[in-house]
């Protein structure tokens, strides 16, 4: 019995400090000078922006969402006309989800090591291709 509670303790804890970390991401996320601004609108048209890193492979442009809480990435798959600021230089963009070998090559290039994934309570990563309008 000691040891159901001792690992319940243990997992309530990585849980915890799963949840700290993807608050103080949130926070200081946006704060970031380099990346990409993408700004999605939801379904009542609101806008919302959100500091991301953003990966080129083959000349095209992508986004990942490597967190639990994925806002923005859900309002751009409801929505995927996007505006982004890159480089600074602001544009329309469609957010693409994308699958099969383009996400497999994206997903080897922008592979987190086990420490972000450990910070991040290993959630799956989602991957957008931005394509210029």
């Amino acid at each position: 019995m000691e040891i159901i509670q001792i690992s319940l303790i243990v997992v309530l804890v990585y849980v915890g400090f799963v949840a700290l970390m993807e608050a103080l991401i949130g926070f200081f996320q946006p704060q970031m000078d380099e990346g990409v601004m993408l700004t999605t609108t939801d379904a009542k048209g609101r806008t919302s922006g959100q500091r991301l890193a953003g990966a080129r492979l083959e000349g095209k442009l992508y986004i990942a969402s490597n967190h639990w809480l994925r806002g923005w990435y859900n309002r751009a798959l409801a929505n995927p006309d996007v505006l982004v600021d890159v480089d600074g230089v602001r544009g329309a963009y469609e957010a693409v989800p994308i699958e099969g070998g383009e996400r497999d090559r994206i997903a080897d290039a922008y592979r987190m090591g086990f420490i972000l994934r450990f910070i991040c309570g290993f959630a799956p990563s989602k991957f957008l291709r931005l394509d210029p309008r």
